[in-house]
């Protein structure tokens, strides 16, 4: 290999390895965190479509919009922690109607999830 061919595909490999660094540095959220959160709450609704119409599912609906979108960074949430919410809720809207006593227990568990 030549010198010249050598020392230009070193620049263009450190170039290339740079902008992979910035972007996965810089627009990580963006990226990969959005999309996850579109997912997630997606997932989340279509499992609530058996539950009953009340004011209290449309303020079930409201808490995990804001669950979900308060997962700042995907690192920091493990997809266990999403796991226990999601069975936890499955359990809590076993019977497909959910009263207040319900929602405040659900409020409970989104908030020991937030202090984690």
């Amino acid at each position: 290999m030549k010198k010249g061919c050598f020392i230009k595909s070193i620049i263009i490999l450190t170039i290339l390895v740079a902008a992979i660094a910035y972007i996965v540095r810089h627009r990580f959220n963006e990226l990969i965190l959005l999309p996850g959160r579109y997912f997630i709450s997606k997932g989340l609704n279509e499992n609530m479509d058996y539950i009953k119409p009340s004011p209290e599912k449309d303020s079930l609906k409201i808490l995990i919009r804001d669950y979900v979108t308060g997962l700042k960074h995907i690192n920091k949430t493990s997809s266990k922690s999403i796991e226990a919410f999601a069975d936890s809720l499955r359990f809590i809207v076993r019977d497909s109607v959910i009263n207040k006593d319900e929602l405040n227990q659900i409020k409970e568990i989104i908030k020991r999830q937030a202090e984690k």
